[in-house]
């Protein structure tokens, strides 16, 4: 249910039996409410001399004066307490007058008006009408004490309608706010989240060529070697350098040679299979991590390489040569010898020229 489905009683939950309560705590009874409907004459006698002096000290504070504003605002705000003041001797003190009392405290929170300056002008108007009826009193007035002490009391009934609105506006305030740090706070961990997560794979790649750097190469291997020992299955790796790449570089500048580079990256993701992870070793040199892989397997992905290369890649005086080694159940190798069999392997290629590939005896 909306708030504005509900009146502010209701939101509040004030029911006819809290009032009842309320006007118990301070012992409001029906004869403090007839003693002020009996000083009503006397209050409506002197309503405008009242709200003179209650506005008169209240302007005379120069924090007071500053809430108020301007002349116009001043002029409302007489007229506002002259019915305030009245309503107080009305004898009626029913859910009809809560209402309206706990506007009261919905307007001053509203425009900011702060505790501290309500409950004084509370005690200045309390002041100002005890005077008044004080000397109403010396002019024949038995009924005048009673009513001043009924005055006290549903000046503090009034003061916790007011309150309720007030503090219930700051809870209210103080939930919203819970709310929106909380959202925020989600949306932050996400934000940083997906930042650390971001960072974490820049981290993990060549800047280059997207394909993983070194270091994470070697973290994959490791990996794939340890599992595939654990299950009896084979690792193969591929390893591949550019020929002719330096000769490129220093022809054509390093622009071209990134370019190359990058279309070096392209073939390869083209030729191998999801499981496969790709590696920029450095320079011009390429690592194939293939999981699960015989070295008749790794023989195929290497051949298909060869050609995604040879099409894929533009300079004619560019060529490939691949070496191919295994890690397998009868004769498991850790990371560095295995690169270092498929760096050999490379290296025999390169005694042919052109696309050539060979395998870790």
């Amino acid at each position: 249910m909306k708030v504005t489905d509900q009146t502010l009683m209701e939101q509040l939950r004030i029911t006819p039996r809290e009032i009842r309560r309320r006007k118990e705590y301070f012992g409001f009874s029906e004869e403090d409410a007839g003693a002020l409907e009996a000083l009503r004459p006397v209050v409506a006698e002197n309503i405008d001399g009242i709200v003179e002096s209650f506005y008169g000290h209240i302007v005379g504070v120069d924090e007071m004066a500053r809430v108020i504003g301007d002349a116009e605002s001043l002029r409302r705000l007489r007229l506002y307490q002259r019915n305030y003041v009245l309503s107080l001797f009305d004898g009626k003190y029913d859910e009809e007058y809560v209402h309206s009392r706990l506007r009261v405290g919905l307007v001053h929170k509203r425009i900011g008006v702060s505790p501290k300056y309500y409950i004084s002008a509370v005690h200045n108007l309390s002041a100002t009408l005890r005077a008044f009826v004080a000397a109403a009193a010396q002019k024949d007035c038995p009924g005048c004490t009673a009513g001043m002490n009924a005055v006290d009391k549903i000046l503090m009934f009034d003061l916790t309608l007011v309150f309720d609105t007030f503090i219930g506006g700051l809870m209210q305030e103080a939930e919203r706010s819970r709310e929106e740090l909380e959202e925020y706070s989600l949306s932050l961990e996400e934000e940083i989240a997906k930042r650390t997560e971001s960072l974490r794979e820049q981290a993990r790649l060549d800047g280059l060529t997207g394909l993983l750097n070194q270091h994470s190469f070697y973290d994959e291997l490791r990996r794939e070697l340890s599992r595939g020992q654990r299950r009896g299955h084979y690792t193969a790796l591929i390893y591949f350098d550019l020929d002719g790449f330096k000769e490129l570089n220093d022809k054509e500048g390093h622009r071209r040679g990134d370019e190359v580079l990058v279309a070096v990256s392209g073939a390869v993701r083209s030729a191998i299979r999801e499981a496969d992870l790709a590696a920029r070793y450095g320079g011009d040199e390429f690592c194939v991590v293939l999981p699960e892989t015989t070295m008749e397997q790794a023989e195929e992905i290497g051949g298909r390489l060869l050609e995604a290369i040879r099409t894929g890649v533009g300079p004619a005086d560019i060529a490939c040569s691949v070496g191919i080694a295994a890690s397998t159940p009868k004769e498991p190798r850790d990371a560095a010898s295995l690169v270092k069999a498929a760096d050999a392997a490379m290296y025999r290629a390169k005694e042919v020229a052109g696309f050539t590939m060979r395998t870790a005896s």
